[in-house]
């Protein structure tokens, strides 16, 4: 008796090896989003910092170079902010393209899972089907060896 081979058992092999490259790829990405944020974060913070030395230069004993070269890295740290806020979606679309494509192969693995199941199943029923013909012949041979004996 061979035993129970899903014919499609290397397609479902290489699905769950595609599902966990993506699931690599997805945590690769994931951090860079993460490391794109705390950039952006630090920008911001040095944006908050230079905004109130700036509001403290401008009071009291006004000092005009002071003012001028703060303004100018306030403006120069806001560019930076948005062309981190662009690095930031950018990497937020990426981490989302990785997702869609994960959810799509463990779609793909499940269905070939579900598939495999009911092809297991209907093995098994096959087996039980050819045991029982087996046990009938058998009970139908003692039946009939015994109406030989008596007979």
């Amino acid at each position: 008796m061979a035993g129970f081979k899903f014919r499609l058992e290397t397609i479902l092999n290489l699905k769950e090896q595609f599902e966990k490259n993506a699931k690599n790829e997805l945590g690769i990405a994931i951090k860079k989003l993460e490391e794109e944020k705390l950039k952006l974060k630090k920008i911001s913070d040095e944006i908050e910092i230079n905004m109130k030395d700036f509001k403290k230069a401008c009071t009291g004993i006004i000092q005009r170079e002071t003012i001028k070269e703060l303004k100018s890295f306030i403006v120069y740290l806001n560019s930076a902010k948005e062309r981190q806020e662009e690095n930031v979606k950018k990497e937020q679309e990426n981490v989302d393209k990785v997702r869609d494509k994960l959810v799509e192969i463990m779609k793909e693995r499940k269905v070939l899972e579900k598939l495999k199941e009911k092809e297991f199943h209907k093995y098994l029923k096959e087996e039980e089907r050819k045991e029982q013909q087996r046990i009938d012949e058998l009970v139908s041979y003692k039946e009939a060896a015994k109406v030989d004996e008596t007979g």
